[in-house]
């Protein structure tokens, strides 16, 4: 059975796409050349065009004589749910315009753009402008027990929320309080120093090594690395220059000697124009690219634990920490607003732990294997 169902992604109408397992199917689904796989709906989809939506259908209905080759019994069936375009739900222009003025950024305005929109499609045929507080507990017990939304998502709804009762129609907090999911406290991944040597010296794309490189050498985030220019590189004084970095504010970082000795073999080679790790098309270099690289990367190093960009940056913070680092310089180098935040190193560093012996190795204990015994 395939279903088509509508779907808003970010605020715009898509087809989403769910089969049950049939490679013939995904080879349709995946011909298309703006597809994307939703982990949140597990499924799927296509942005929403009158052209996009014909082919589709016209690939699927036919899917015995165009993918199997008539070695299948009979056509796959196709149930096709009203995928026309829903009146899509009004959010006031200046919900946009209050996120522009205040200096969110671009990837904050999308955020609470879908998050409103979404939190709008679920209330119909309430409006932005006679929904209640009971309202909003509703839809946050939907993404919990049906969507099974993480905790982040339902608190950047809330804040989507609480955005548009608060800044645009400025209203008192009592009216719409509610209590914040609460987050689970996780320690971060982070990676040892020969884990990191491991993962840099297996990666041999001179462009993907760079990366990796400039991400280890300074804590960034990945968003922070793919706004680099040239410019931001400051060789004299060993430091890169972030500009509009989390929360629209400029600050420094190390620029190791390692990684720009390198990264000039980079620059003479591929002659960035505008962004220092651009795009075939000269555009930013992609989130979801740099991950790959470091997932193949992490692969090839025999890594079994979790990684990503973002695991480069917690593992600078924690490297710098064991040996001997200040606190305050790390929250410095990596941006922190609150101590707090960069305090939860000291949970995943191994400073000190040489001086402390486990009580159990004070012990006389008896450990030859009796391999006779063999009780349950």
């Amino acid at each position: 059975m395939i279903i088509l169902k509508p779907l808003m992604h970010r605020g715009a109408l898509c087809i989403a796409i769910f089969w049950e397992n049939n490679k013939a199917v995904e080879a349709i689904v995946r011909s298309f050349e703006f597809r994307r796989f939703s982990i949140t709906h597990h499924c799927w989809y296509i942005p929403f065009s009158e052209s996009c939506l014909n082919a589709l259908v016209t690939r699927l209905k036919y899917v015995d004589d165009v993918i199997f080759n008539d070695n299948v019994d009979q056509a796959l069936p196709v149930e096709i749910l009203q995928p026309c375009r829903p009146s899509a739900p009004e959010i006031p222009n200046e919900y946009g315009e209050t996120l522009t003025r205040l200096g969110y950024s671009k990837a904050t305005r999308q955020n609470y753009v879908a998050q409103f929109h979404a939190f709008l499609d679920y209330i119909r045929p309430k409006t932005c402008q006679n929904f209640t507080e009971e309202d909003i507990k509703r839809y946050l017990l939907y993404l919990i027990n049906e969507r099974k939304v993480s905790v982040s998502t339902q608190n950047q709804a809330i804040n989507a929320i609480k955005f548009h009762l608060e800044r645009v129609e400025k209203q008192e907090r009592r009216v719409y309080y509610v209590d914040r999911p609460f987050r689970p406290y996780t320690l971060p991944t982070v990676l040892s120093e020969d884990e990191i040597q491991r993962l840099l010296n297996v990666t041999s794309n001179l462009k993907h090594k760079s990366m990796l490189l400039m991400l280890y050498s300074g804590g960034l985030r990945i968003s922070e690395l793919l706004k680099l220019k040239i410019d931001d590189l400051d060789v004299g004084r060993g430091v890169i220059y972030l500009r509009g970095a989390k929360g629209n504010k400029d600050r420094v970082t190390l620029l190791s000697r390692c990684a720009y000795t390198y990264l000039q073999k980079y620059i003479e080679i591929y002659k960035p124009a505008t962004w220092l790790f651009g795009g075939p098309s000269g555009a930013q270099y992609s989130c979801r690219s740099v991950n790959n690289v470091i997932k193949r990367s992490s692969a090839l190093a025999g890594i079994t634990k979790r990684v990503s960009a973002h695991t480069l940056r917690h593992s600078f913070a924690t490297h710098l920490l064991e040996h001997g680092t200040d606190l305050r310089y790390i929250q410095s180098l990596l941006g922190h607003e609150s101590s707090r935040t960069t305090e939860r190193y000291t949970h995943v560093t191994r400073k000190g732990f040489e001086q402390i012996m486990s009580p159990l190795d004070k012990l006389a204990v008896n450990l030859t294997l009796d391999t006779n015994n063999k009780e349950i």
